[in-house]
């Protein structure tokens, strides 16, 4: 009876070594937290900057490729790279239209191309059907379904839309305060999510942080004088009441709520309070919370007629 040599099994041990650690790649999910951080801190500099509306796209195009890059892992589906590459030039093209054409209407029929083409290409590399009911498999239905495939590059493609809402919140010159407003409240929010024991704490605990953090956001927003475009129409029950301070306070603090039960909303859904994560799944978590930040605050000003 013959054995392997312990020279030849130690050198096979070590090439399965070597494999399972360049396949896994884990980083820790603070770099999630970091990549909100770096595209926030990057969009209020932007909104400092001339021309502020052609600054900010470029952020969120970026965003929208490390959302694209990271969607299959976060996903936990097979997403074809021709589908991931429509999802980014989507998310690229739509914000630059925004700020081309000074209206986030631009963005429905970009979104509905763009919808096309990622259908298509998830199509075109789809598998034979096949009755998940038969038989045994070891692959979930989830990994391998069309229609499961489907379903979650239209929520990728929904997310990338959103963060054109930045832009549009920068071309509108009286919304525009409240950009590095949300931003800077999308930092904080990011950072006090992984604060608690669960993810239920983490969104009580983001939403609270979110409100303190835009009050500060409008108190400095208020002695820097950026508040008189947007002043006649906020809370103009609650100014007349109780003075304009108040109620740029009262909008700040609603900011700051929204923004933060957003962001720890996505940090629960996608999995953030994992210990580690691939390095993309990591970054087009980050980006995902970065880009759904402005959707509440678009929504609120809209929906509030301001």
């Amino acid at each position: 009876m013959t054995s392997t040599p312990p020279t030849r099994r130690r050198s096979g041990q070590g090439r399965g070594r070597r494999r399972d650690t360049l396949a896994t790649r884990h980083v820790p999910n603070s770099i999630g937290t970091l990549t909100v951080t770096l595209l926030a801190a990057a969009t209020i500099v932007a909104w400092w900057l001339p021309g502020s509306r052609w600054s900010v796209g470029p952020i969120v195009a970026l965003a929208s490729f490390l959302l694209a890059l990271g969607w299959p892992t976060l996903a936990r589906l097979h997403m074809p790279w021709l589908a991931q590459a429509v999802l980014a030039l989507g998310g690229a093209l739509t914000p630059m239209a925004v700020a081309y054409w000074k209206n986030l209407d631009i963005a429905v029929p970009l979104t509905g191309i763009t919808l096309v083409l990622l259908v298509a290409a998830t199509i075109l590399d789809a598998p034979a059907p096949r009755d998940h009911s038969v038989g045994h498999t070891s692959e979930h239905w989830g990994s391998t379904a069309l229609s499961a495939a489907l379903a979650s590059s239209v929520t990728g493609l929904l997310i990338v839309t959103s963060g054109s809402m930045w832009v549009s919140l920068t071309v509108h010159e009286r919304w525009s305060v409240i950009v590095p407003m949300a931003a800077l409240i999308a930092i904080v929010g990011a950072a006090a999510a992984r604060a608690g024991r669960s993810a239920k704490a983490g969104v009580v605990v983001a939403m609270l942080t979110g409100i303190v953090a835009g009050l500060v956001a409008a108190s400095i927003a208020w002695f820097l004088g950026q508040t008189s475009d947007l002043l006649p129409v906020v809370f103009p029950f609650i100014a007349k009441r109780f003075g304009e301070f108040a109620a740029f306070l009262t909008l700040g603090g609603v900011t700051g709520f929204g923004v933060g039960f957003a962001v720890s909303v996505v940090d629960a859904l996608l999995g953030e309070r994992a210990s580690s994560a691939q390095f993309a799944n990591v970054l087009g978590r980050g980006a995902a919370k970065f880009l759904v930040a402005a959707l509440p605050v678009y929504a609120m000003i809209r929906i509030g007629g301001i």
